[in-house]
């Protein structure tokens, strides 16, 4: 049997990309070729490798099952004749990554300012992040790296720690609860929770739940700022990363006139983490851009 690698490299893409006509612009390609590399494919491995459905593809059992080891072949063979030196300054090198919410507002033009600066032909792409969703980029190589929490992470995830911090409480100027709030003032008031993927509790909740406690959740929302919008206008209470306020959310607790407080708890510290596959550890050109993304994303000390 003759293997034609450039077939794999089409399968990698559609796979990627979940869509021919996505696989084939990222591969340059014109769609028909894209199509009749696939049919060359499915027949090589007597397998149809992907399903159309409603908005693109979707791969097959024995797609799903030679993936893995097709992805990490791809990228090792890459790796072996990819140039060992990275010079930013002529490298035209994308780069894709997610970032959380707490510190995309900072970050994400930080990253791109200072990419732009340094590396003028490089590209970079964010994405929305959530611990799951991100993670599951990372291992089918839709994104290079990310920045999250992560609170547990697969065998073959590479991490490095950048920054703590730690939730306060905010709520508005004139609310019944004034300057001082207990623990059993703060559960029994209702609040708004902040969580990018809408089902995650986190660290406040899973404090509360250690000690049998738990709060009233009275909406739910994916993004900080809008957290702060709607408790500066009603009863509810928010809690927030003490970064995210000293940062992009200072200027609306200021406009607001909102009140920050520490928690009546001492909760877990948050830290936030830059994650890779294996795949792309020993990448000269993602090491340095992970080392530009924990420069701009990196804070205080972790503990």
């Amino acid at each position: 049997m003759r293997l034609d690698l450039n077939l794999l490299v089409v399968i990698e893409a559609i796979m990627l990309e979940r869509n021919v006509t996505r696989a084939a612009a990222s591969l340059s390609m014109s769609q028909p070729a894209v199509s009749n590399a696939l049919r060359r494919a499915r027949a090589l491995t007597s397998d149809q490798l992907f399903l159309k459905v409603a908005d693109g593809v979707k791969p097959t059992a024995r797609m799903l099952a030679i993936w893995p080891e097709l992805h990490r072949s791809l990228a090792v063979i890459r790796s072996s004749i990819a140039p060992e030196q990275f010079d930013p300054r002529s490298d035209p090198t994308s780069f894709r990554i997610a970032i959380t919410d707490s510190l995309a507002a900072e970050a994400v033009c930080g990253i791109t300012l200072k990419l732009g600066a340094v590396s003028p032909f490089a590209r970079v792409a964010f994405s929305p992040h959530t611990n799951l969703g991100s993670l599951e980029g990372i291992e089918r190589g839709t994104l290079d790296c990310a920045v999250g929490m992560f609170p547990s992470l697969p065998r073959d995830i590479h991490v490095q720690g950048l920054r703590t911090d730690h939730y306060v409480c905010v709520r508005r100027p004139g609310h019944p609860l004034g300057d001082e709030m207990s623990l059993e003032q703060f559960v029994a008031a209702s609040h708004v929770l902040v969580t990018p993927s809408g089902m995650d509790l986190g660290v406040v909740d899973g404090w509360l739940s250690l000690h049998g406690r738990a709060r009233t959740i009275a909406a739910v929302v994916n993004h900080f700022t809008h957290a702060l919008r709607i408790v500066a206008a009603s009863d509810l209470l928010t809690c927030v990363p003490s970064g995210f306020i000293r940062g992009h959310g200072q200027a609306l607790v200021a406009q607001g006139g909102l009140v920050v407080s520490d928690l009546p708890f001492e909760a877990e510290k948050l830290i936030y983490k830059l994650v890779w596959h294996e795949r792309l550890h020993t990448n000269a050109a993602h090491h340095w851009f992970r080392s530009l993304v924990a420069g701009i994303c990196g804070g205080n000390t972790v503990l």
